[in-house]
């Protein structure tokens, strides 16, 4: 029988996020970290994704908030987004977004991006700031966010995996032209233009492996003309002394027929404290106390471990 997720917070953060690390992030906008899950939480994730597509049969293209279960009063979710949760909660996740962007840390959403063999669409050259929930705290320029990226299976550019435009986005916010058309995973785009060919990075990962990148830096994906799948599950943490800001209500455009309710999604706090009496971590919380409940253990354990 599988071991439980997780099970083990002791993670060696420096070693997973080395200092020079650190500096590329904030430089370039992204990083692979040096270490991916372990590999006994690995196979358990590939093996809840597989459950996942099995129990949810509109999973190609974009799933939005992957972590959350269908339940009663749910907007959004999955059947089995419980064990999904685990996921996201996951020390190594934690700690490195910790190393990151600091030491409180919000969890506030995350996608499953699957691209089906030879017929995956293209992923638009785009920043993550698109979600106009995420906004600067007191006194702070630009948020603090690292998007999490894990490979649920290989991946490299043949099948579409993940590239960046090294060092772009460091001013913040690039303009996105909208179109009518869904042609592409994603129906919005920046002036491609303006990239420098010369400055794109392709990844390529093992299944269990991870990037992180943050709001800004411009990224997208090939379509996936190859014979092999190339499924992706993220995960959105937040500095705690920055903003989810409830106000804007629902976004469009994120690959999805219907907009996506942003006012209603749940966060959660999981590493040391909230910042800002602004973030609301009660709406969308409705049949989710299990959740809450795991999401708080992971904090104090976490607290202890990295504090």
């Amino acid at each position: 029988m599988q071991q439980e997720l997780g099970t083990s917070v002791q993670v060696d953060a420096r070693a997973l996020i080395a200092d020079e690390d650190i500096t590329h992030f904030r430089e370039q906008g992204y990083v692979f970290p040096r270490l991916g899950l372990p590999a006994d939480d690995a196979a358990w994730m590939r093996e809840t994704i597989e459950k996942v597509f099995r129990d949810n049969t509109d999973w190609a293209g974009i799933t939005r908030m992957p972590h959350i279960p269908l339940r009663e009063g749910q907007e959004e979710g999955v059947k089995g987004g419980e064990d999904l949760f685990k996921i996201a909660i996951h020390p190594t996740l934690i700690a490195a977004a910790s190393r990151l962007i600091g030491p409180n840390l919000i969890m506030w959403g995350g996608e499953i991006f699957a691209k089906p063999a030879g017929t995956g669409k293209r992923t638009p050259w785009h920043q993550d700031c698109y979600n106009p929930a995420v906004k600067a705290g007191p006194g702070r320029k630009l948020p603090q966010s690292a998007q999490i990226w894990i490979a649920v299976d290989d991946v490299d550019p043949e099948n579409g995996s993940l590239s960046f435009v090294a060092g772009s986005g460091r001013e913040g916010p690039i303009h996105h032209e909208q179109r009518k058309e869904m042609r592409d995973l994603l129906n919005f785009e920046v002036d491609t233009s303006g990239i420098n060919e010369h400055r794109i990075v392709h990844s390529t990962m093992k299944s269990g492996h991870f990037s992180v990148h943050d709001l800004f830096v411009v990224h997208g994906a090939n379509a996936n003309i190859s014979g092999r799948r190339r499924a992706g599950l993220t995960f959105h943490y937040m500095a705690a002394e920055d903003v989810y800001d409830r106000s804007f209500g629902s976004a469009i455009g994120s690959g999805r027929d219907k907009p996506a309710p942003l006012a209603q999604r749940p966060i959660w706090l999981v590493l040391g404290e909230n910042q800002v009496p602004q973030n609301d971590f009660v709406t969308g919380h409705q049949n989710l106390g299990d959740l809450d409940d795991m999401a708080e253990k992971r904090r104090v354990e976490m607290n202890a471990v990295l504090g």
